[in-house]
């Protein structure tokens, strides 16, 4: 994990009253759409996972049916945790083009308040999404009829 004092440039989520997830056992919270770049994306919680210890934050494309068959998007993108105790955010950059995918958190670590990540029954999530288009320079280079 790498740590910055910039918070996310493209969506920011502020959970309030977390613990009301367990309280009324719900296990999966997507949010709002965002833009980023030329498509829209959301970000999944996914609470009591596998092992009913971690917390899974995925990042995923939505609104992918205008796409054409085939499709593929190269993007690098983080996924934000707020420390609000360091007033840092820890993120784990990730190249990829397989959504969803990321940042996976033990809830002992996130729930213990001297970790900073859950403070008063809040906490701080977010996401940044950068495409990366193809559109490279070309240079083609012919020796063949040089004359030395």
């Amino acid at each position: 994990m790498e740590t910055r004092e910039v918070p996310s440039a493209h969506f920011l989520i502020q959970i309030e009253s977390f613990s009301l997830f367990d309280k009324y056992k719900i296990n999966k919270y997507e949010t709002s759409e965002f833009v980023a770049g030329e498509y829209k994306w959301k970000l999944m919680l996914n609470f009591n996972g596998k092992d009913s210890d971690y917390i899974s934050v995925n990042l995923a494309m939505t609104d992918t049916s205008s796409l054409p068959t085939n499709w593929e998007v190269n993007d690098v993108f983080n996924i934000f945790l707020f420390n609000q105790i360091s007033g840092h955010y820890h993120y784990s950059p990730v190249i990829s083009v397989n959504f969803p995918l990321v940042l996976t958190e033990s809830s002992e670590i996130l729930s213990d308040p001297s970790n900073g990540y859950l403070v008063n029954d809040m906490c701080v999530f977010g996401a940044e999404v950068f495409a990366i288009e193809r559109q490279a320079a070309v240079e083609c280079l012919s020796l063949d009829n040089v004359d030395t």
